[in-house]
């Protein structure tokens, strides 16, 4: 009976036992989230390429070399009017080696200038010496050779009835100057005029200026001499022909059977006074075209 007790003893501490320890076991909690559960899914942007950075547009010109204004900047006669050019790399070695008056040929980029919409910054990207031009083909330029000689004839682009073209002059000498005249007109040096050959009332009448002259002078006397055809009208650098860049003064009065112009040009050889006389006709713009042309080539005789 002792035996049966003892062993009902041991079992029931053995169930005790188990039972304590079923009690400090904790049940794990699976905190994984099943595979294709409903959580939302980051998507991935779309990459943006960035835009392309455009190349400035590069521009070719020659002139003549006018010096350096700093060691940035430099000068360049094109067409009768100076211009400033920033330098660009490494150009500065190849500015050294120019002298006043060379002949260049030039590359260059325009940039806007913030804050000022007409304003264009111009930089140089290459620039190098090049000779004089001894022959007619080189459009737009002065015809002056090598040794002071111009060429018999120049090729000139003219724009006639809205449309571009290439026309041939030939070189005429008038009263300490010259300058190229094309097949529609004629220079009569006796009266120092560049006429129409079909009608001479379509005509420029040239007078060469002394060193000293006085512009202001000048426009008083042109005022005088238009006042009988209409009101004058002095024209700022935006209005006046482009063919003529050269003009320091233009002035102008119209009527009702024609237009006449006061106007200085000036360059490096010199400057002229022109009048020009343009009746109203048929033949007015393409005189127009033609004169201006052969003004911007005026030179005076050394």
């Amino acid at each position: 009976m002792k035996k049966q007790n003892t062993f009902s003893i041991i079992l029931l501490t053995v169930v005790a036992v188990l039972a304590l320890s079923a009690c400090g076991t904790k049940p794990q909690t699976n905190n994984t989230a099943p595979q294709g559960s409903d959580q939302p899914q980051t998507q991935q942007q779309p990459q943006v390429k960035p835009e392309p950075i455009a190349e400035p547009e590069v521009k070719k010109g020659t002139g003549v070399y006018n010096g350096a204004a700093d060691p940035h900047t430099v000068e360049i006669e094109t067409n009768g009017e100076a211009q400033s050019f920033q330098l660009g790399e490494g150009l500065d070695t190849v500015i050294a080696g120019l002298k006043e008056g060379d002949t260049v040929a030039f590359e260059y980029n325009e940039k806007a200038v913030e804050g000022d919409a007409t304003a264009k910054q111009l930089t140089l990207t290459k620039i190098q010496k090049t000779e004089a031009a001894t022959d007619g083909n080189q459009n737009g330029s002065s015809g002056q050779a090598v040794g002071g000689e111009r060429s018999k004839t120049q090729t000139f682009e003219l724009t006639l009835e809205g449309k571009k073209e290439k026309q041939t002059a030939t070189l005429a000498k008038g009263e300490g100057y010259s300058l190229y005249v094309f097949d529609p007109m004629s220079l009569f040096p006796d009266q120092n005029r560049v006429a129409l050959a079909v009608d001479d009332n379509y005509y420029a009448e040239i007078t060469k200026l002394p060193s000293d002259f006085n512009l202001d002078e000048l426009q008083k006397e042109g005022e005088k001499d238009l006042a009988s055809i209409g009101k004058v009208q002095k024209l700022d650098k935006a209005a006046v022909p482009q063919a003529l860049s050269s003009s320091r003064l233009f002035l102008q009065a119209s009527g009702s059977k024609m237009t006449q112009q006061y106007i200085v040009v000036e360059n490096k050889t010199g400057g002229f006074i022109v009048k020009v006389n343009i009746p109203q006709g048929e033949p007015a713009e393409g005189f127009e075209s033609f004169i201006y042309t052969s003004l911007e080539s005026l030179q005076a005789n050394k």
